[in-house]
């Protein structure tokens, strides 16, 4: 699973989950609101199992436009983790549009301010 969500600072109220099976890869992306994991006590991610985190900020332009700072880096990077742990790689270019559409839901929790952006941060179990 691979979840995107925002920091503690700047809840949202829509997160970007996407599903991965070892029959089918990567399933439809799908944002939804805001709601805690469901996860079997017995998944393998609470017993030896493997994760990753990388996150980036987001912020809004002069024109109000939504940017990302640098998400080819932060794709990069949680590409070369996911793979150095064995989990599945990714189109990071595919993910960054959908991590776009997912903030553009929830906008107006992104300030004008440079300063104070919310750190978006991409869980990967």
């Amino acid at each position: 699973m691979l979840c995107a969500v925002a920091d503690l600072d700047f809840l949202l109220d829509h997160m970007l989950s996407i599903e991965w099976t070892a029959a089918e890869g990567w399933q439809t992306p799908q944002i939804v609101p805001y709601q805690n994991l469901s996860l079997d006590p017995s998944t393998c991610v609470f017993h030896y199992a493997f994760e990753c985190f990388e996150g980036m900020k987001a912020y809004k332009d002069k024109n109000g436009g939504i940017r990302f700072f640098r998400p080819n880096k932060n794709m990069e990077r949680l590409n070369k983790s996911s793979a150095r742990i064995a989990l599945p790689t990714f189109d990071g270019e595919a993910l960054t549009k959908l991590i776009g559409e997912f903030v553009k839901l929830d906008s107006r929790f992104i300030p004008e301010s440079v300063i104070d952006t919310p750190y978006i941060m991409l869980i990967f179990c």
